[in-house]
């Protein structure tokens, strides 16, 4: 299991602040939301992306993933021709992004379907958004970048990855939405944790799911106590919940 920091969107605390917390805390990467960091994917320049990794590589972690990457365009997945176009664009710049940083993860969350463009309808709406993330695949499987999606309910977003059925993308939900879905080890990249959840109950869970993938423990400004966290995970890993590969 690969155990990361993630930051989220509207903390305070910066890139540099991210990568140190996350060595002391003996996590070996970082989810960075890409709102703190630019706008646009795009803006982020060359010599953005180097020092970024530089930074990262100083502090002994590296960055495992992005968040946030359709902050304030969700709807577009599900609009106009011209829409759906940027939010492709979009999502593709991202991922090249993503390959710039080293970067394996890139998340954001669903829209609320019944909202998009008046009157058409919820299952109009996933199936264009549906096929906007189909024609993003092959880049980001060539570039081995996983889009992991969430939504407000766990099961109607595994429902919506199940039909994309596309192997770069995927779940991305909070540890006590497992029990939720119908089969998390084949559709959940990411799982999220905070310091407030039980780490003995969500380490046995993982361990008899026998989920390998991705967990992030999150962080805002209310709780980035160094010493809570390092409990968590003490606790976390007594109860068997991490493997090899953290």
């Amino acid at each position: 299991m690969r155990l990361v920091l993630e930051i989220e969107n509207g903390s305070r605390v910066g890139a540099d602040e991210a990568f140190a917390l996350a060595a002391k805390l003996k996590l070996r990467g970082v989810l960075l939301p890409l709102p703190a960091l630019a706008t646009e994917p795009g803006e982020l320049t060359e010599a953005d992306t180097v020092r970024l990794r530089q930074a990262a590589s100083d502090a002994g972690v590296t960055i495992a993933g992005l968040t946030g990457v359709m902050a304030g365009a969700a709807h577009r997945l599900a609009g106009g021709d011209t829409s759906r176009a940027a939010a492709l664009a979009r999502l593709q710049t991202t991922v090249r992004l993503c390959t710039e940083l080293g970067a394996r993860l890139m998340c954001f969350e669903l829209p609320a379907w019944e909202t998009l463009r008046g009157r058409l309808r919820p299952e109009q709406a996933r199936m264009l958004a549906a096929e906007v993330l189909r024609r993003c695949g092959p880049l980001a499987e060539s570039r081995r970048v996983t889009l992991c999606v969430s939504g407000g309910e766990a099961a109607p977003a595994e429902k919506f990855v199940r039909k994309m059925d596309h192997p770069n993308v995927r779940l991305a939900c909070d540890g006590a939405a497992l029990k939720q879905l119908a089969q998390p080890i084949r559709d959940v990249r990411l799982v999220r944790a905070r310091p407030g959840d039980n780490p003995k109950l969500l380490g046995r869970l993982l361990s008899v799911l026998g989920y390998d993938h991705w967990l992030s423990l999150r962080f805002g400004d209310d709780e980035t106590n160094v010493a809570a966290a390092q409990m968590w995970l003490k606790e976390f890993r007594s109860a068997g919940g991490l493997a090899a590969r953290e």
